[in-house]
């Protein structure tokens, strides 16, 4: 998680500054870049933060808890330092984490980044410079991607429901319970059905977004329960079930259906003010755009405070039980996995919309035949594997055409999930503190 964050805001320092650069320097750095290299490295951060979303999404609505499942406590052992003893194993674990990661994201599998980065073509002291601008900031987009999609990969074996350690050994002390090769990894029926799971991501992602119903209906989409992990122990429900039985009777309905409502809203706003920011909008569409910005402010704002009120009085009125407490601290393991998530996403998502902004000075220019050519050259430098280069092309093309709605999408959604784990948490966190008070009864 730290190295993530230090990525990621020496990402920003480097992005977002290439026309102040050249006006200073007069260094061509634009010129330097080739544009489906830098549209693909956007892709994959983008997509990687869309595949987060969902594995939240699962984590909230679909994967059951059990007091006796150490799941949640999985889940955030890999954002903690290893201990000494597991270090080595830790980066075993790391390597078949990025394998997992070649499988699910094309760019990783199609290009070779070093040859991208080391690339020295014809020019002067001023090119070899523009080149060395461009590398820096690449490689860091890369690591960081690679850094964010082993948190991702790590959380997405941890649901699944193929054994957690059959495809990747763990290293932490007591969360090691199988390894490849043991009975219980042989002995899995591979689920068909499960292609969230057994698929690439980005083949499922890439479907949703060009023939179903899009982003959102892709991250909204129910897993079969079947794809989900068996937990041990008793079946208490999913995160939100457990949560709403921990509220008091007389306003869990009220606060479940307020609930629902400030997360559309919330995610609405955020993906209006995200559209507000894109280049080149027209007057008639800004002004469309801000005026739905304020009614969504007001809804969101009328509805918060509902909110914010219900909770108070759950807190108030609670009848706290050893029980209950036992609940909301496995509850509570979740909760913080996803805020520490959105610490990744939303600097992912700044730097993200820094470095787009630099692009669209590239991406303006872009048609079906500039992504084909600059395909072309990746794949004659031997930076891109050629055999499906046409296919991966054409790809591009459409995924650039919706490049700028699917980002606001998915940061819109990410914004609203981070708002609801936080209301669950604040509670979650109070009646955790009341465990003291009974046990002093």
């Amino acid at each position: 998680m730290k190295k993530l964050l230090c990525l990621l805001s020496l990402l920003l320092f480097t992005t977002g500054c290439l026309q102040a650069i050249e006006q200073m320097t007069g260094i061509k750095v634009s010129e330097a870049i080739n544009p489906v290299m830098e549209l693909e490295m956007d892709l994959v951060f983008l997509d990687e933060l869309a595949a987060m979303t969902k594995v939240n999404q699962m984590l909230l609505k679909r994967t059951p808890i059990s007091l006796e499942d150490p799941w949640p406590e999985m889940l955030n052992s890999y954002s903690k330092d290893p201990a000494d003893r597991d270090k080595k194993a830790r980066k075993k674990y790391d390597a078949c984490l990025t394998g997992l990661l070649k499988k699910d994201f094309y760019f990783f599998k199609f290009y070779n980044p070093a040859l991208y980065f080391g690339y020295v073509g014809p020019g002067g002291t001023n090119a070899l410079l523009a080149r060395a601008i461009i590398a820096a900031r690449a490689t860091l987009i890369i690591e960081a991607a690679k850094e964010m999609g082993r948190y991702y990969e790590h959380a997405k074996s941890v649901v699944s429901y193929y054994p957690f350690g059959c495809k990747c050994p763990y290293y932490g002390q007591g969360l090691d319970r199988f390894g490849p090769g043991s009975q219980e990894c042989r002995g899995v029926q591979i689920k068909e059905e499960c292609t969230f799971f057994n698929l690439p991501t980005e083949e499922g992602l890439n479907e949703y977004i060009f023939e179903k119903k899009g982003l959102q209906t892709w991250v909204d989409l129910k897993m079969p329960l079947e794809c989900i992990r068996v937990v041990e122990g008793e079946n208490l429900g999913t995160f939100e079930e457990v949560f709403y039985t921990l509220l008091p009777d007389h306003i869990r309905d009220a606060v479940k259906m307020v609930d629902d409502e400030v997360q559309v809203a919330e995610a609405d706003l955020e993906e209006i003010k995200a559209r507000l920011k894109e280049k080149d909008l027209s007057e008639k569409a800004t002004a469309r755009l801000e005026k739905k910005e304020e009614e969504l402010e007001r809804e969101v704002e009328t509805k918060s405070a509902i909110q914010q009120k219900l909770y108070k009085e759950a807190t108030g009125t609670i009848e706290v039980t050893l029980e209950k407490v036992k609940k909301a601290k496995k509850l509570l393991e979740i909760a913080n996995y996803i805020n520490d998530g959105f610490s990744q996403i939303s600097a992912a998502m700044m730097a993200l919309t820094v470095k787009m902004v630099d692009d669209i000075l590239v991406f303006a220019k872009l048609n079906t035949y500039q992504i084909a050519n600059s395909m072309g050259y990746l794949v004659a430098q031997g930076i891109a594997n050629g055999p499906d280069a046409k296919k991966r092309a054409k790809i591009l093309a459409k995924r650039f055409a919706g490049l700028f709605i699917n980002y606001p999408q998915v940061w819109g959604y990410a914004i609203a999930q981070k708002y609801q784990v936080s209301m669950y948490e604040d509670y979650l966190e109070a009646l955790a503190r009341m465990e003291t008070k009974i046990k002093e009864k």
